[in-house]
């Protein structure tokens, strides 16, 4: 029973995926291992606790205009998985379902490949060209991202709140990229 309130944490942040900050930390607000104040945020190490997040990147330094277009249909011509029924099911419905949410012009499908694991697949509306084995493509605690920005947040779940200003160390730290030559390029 002492690893209860883990095992809770862990179910629920393998069932919520989200793209937008809001609805991500909405679903995490009851699973925040706790605040942070000014008076004990001294205290704050990398295991198990709070984390102040810092970095010179945010959504706004790789910001871009939307595309304002007709969307283009993902192109299955050149794609080495056009064979593949469940595949093309899931990026056509990706497509269906899903407007430009991230890049200005791209749409970004995500799908579970397991606990703590999650794939994505981006499709250029403008072109309809897929990008599949972009990396990173196994995101564990799951991925934040803008329609109006190329940056790309991986484990966004472990931040406490849609601040993104502290996160929990125990399940790692946010890792940043950018879209870059048709494919995610880590920032430091």
């Amino acid at each position: 029973m002492k690893h209860f309130p883990l095992i809770i944490f862990l179910l629920t942040l393998a069932c919520c995926k989200g793209t937008d900050p809001d609805t991500t930390q909405k679903a995490f607000a009851d699973t925040t291992v706790k605040s942070i104040s000014k008076a004990d945020s001294s205290s704050i190490t990398t295991k198990g606790k709070l984390i102040k997040f810092t970095s010179r990147y945010n959504f706004e330094t790789f910001k871009t205009k939307l595309f304002t277009g007709i969307a283009a249909s993902p192109d299955f011509s050149d794609n080495e998985f056009a064979n593949d029924k469940e595949y093309v099911k899931l990026i056509a419905d990706g497509c269906k379902h899903n407007d430009i949410n991230f890049g200005g012009h791209f749409t970004i499908i995500q799908r579970s490949c397991g606990a703590m694991c999650e794939h994505i697949f981006i499709v250029d509306r403008i072109t309809g060209k897929i990008y599949t084995g972009v990396k990173p493509n196994d995101g564990r605690y799951g991925y934040l991202y803008k329609k109006d920005s190329y940056l790309l947040i991986a484990n966004s779940s472990v931040f406490q709140d849609s601040s993104l200003k502290y996160y929990d160390g125990f399940f790692g730290k946010p890792e940043l990229y950018v879209w870059k030559n048709n494919n995610f390029q880590p920032l430091k």
